[in-house]
């Protein structure tokens, strides 16, 4: 893993340098309704979110910022589209970092009124270029690194004019590969944290999959500060998606395994039902725990004889096994309340 990178302070999270890659999704509720927010903030948490970025849509939004940061450590993020002014009020009431799009700012001279509120609250901003918001620029397929980083050149000087350094940058496509292309040159080119990300991907495993293919050769390449998977989807899934490629790649601990056998005919149990009801059981588990849920006894003990528990269907029944060795029959209900048990006491 890269760490050269500047670090930036964003509330109670470092994020660059050799700092742990930070988890971030958005929140798909109006900022003003501040229970909700709340409500939501709490879920992610217990998924061990990062950093929540929420829509500021008008000046009520801004404002709820007061009373969000007074009732949550999560750090915070306001998004600012097309008016400067709720940047300024948002920062001015508790928000920890704001997101701008240097194409629809308003122009330098606003951008330098908000770099001012931020140098004074020491609020770190994301400069976020997305292909929507390049315009003619993006027309070129020769030069269509060039179109993505222009935006962020010109702006990142108009921030180093001003002596504000706390900076992290995205640019993102629907395209991953265009995303891969643009993150590897912004990686040579700048030293700011980098905001990972594809954008419009769809929803479940598309949305994923499509991420992944930038994602990944990105992260092992040790380019990345902070991901976001964007799906269609509750936020929450979000998190989730996050955490299992970050787990897989080796770059989070603490988060459980689940491993499962596709189904055929040999199947004589629900192995999809069983496997969702453990897939949300281990939501919220913060353990390196590797469980397996598999079909029947041939693919059971042995091809998951690494998984710390397991369950292998029978007929209308679960064998349970540790560590590739059978420990006893149960049926459905009793494995479940069984496995779930031990899954608490590992």
């Amino acid at each position: 893993m890269r760490n050269n990178t500047r670090v930036v302070k964003i509330g109670n999270k470092l994020m660059g340098g050799n700092n742990p890659i930070l988890i971030q999704t958005m929140a798909n509720i109006k900022t003003s309704r501040v229970e909700d927010v709340l409500r939501l903030d709490r879920d992610l948490k217990m998924l061990e979110n990062d950093l929540l970025r929420l829509s500021v849509l008008d000046e009520e939004d801004a404002l709820a910022f007061k009373e969000l940061s007074s009732r949550t450590d999560t750090p915070l993020i306001a998004d600012i589209h097309f008016n400067y002014k709720y940047a300024i009020l948002a920062m001015e009431n508790g928000a920890k970092k704001i997101r701008i799009n240097p194409g629809n700012i308003g122009g330098e001279e606003n951008l330098r009124k908000v770099i001012k509120v931020a140098k004074k609250y020491h609020v770190p901003i994301r400069i976020g270029v997305n292909s929507g918001s390049l315009g003619q620029q993006a027309d070129n397929k020769h030069d269509f690194i060039e179109s993505y980083l222009k935006p962020l050149d010109d702006s990142i000087k108009v921030f180093e004019s001003e002596g504000f350094y706390d900076l992290v940058l995205s640019l993102k496509s629907s395209d991953p590969n265009i995303c891969y292309e643009a993150y590897k040159e912004a990686d040579r080119r700048y030293n700011y944290p980098l905001h990972l990300g594809v954008t419009e991907t769809g929803g479940g495993y598309v949305g994923a999959l499509r991420t992944a293919v930038a994602l990944v050769p990105l992260l092992k390449e040790g380019i990345g500060n902070t991901i976001r998977i964007s799906l269609t989807e509750d936020p929450r899934h979000e998190v989730i998606a996050c955490k299992q490629l970050l787990k897989a790649m080796g770059l989070r601990k603490n988060v459980p395994i689940l491993i499962s056998c596709p189904t055929c005919g040999r199947t004589q149990v629900d192995l999809i039902g069983v496997y969702n009801k453990v897939a949300k059981y281990l939501e919220n588990v913060d353990k390196d725990i590797k469980v397996a849920v598999m079909g029947c006894p041939v693919n059971g003990p042995g091809e998951a004889k690494d998984a710390d528990i397991g369950l292998a269907g029978a007929k209308d029944a679960f064998m349970i096994f540790k560590k590739g060795k059978p420990v006893k029959v149960l049926p459905e209900k009793e494995a479940m309340i069984y496995l779930f048990n031990e899954i608490d006491k590992f």
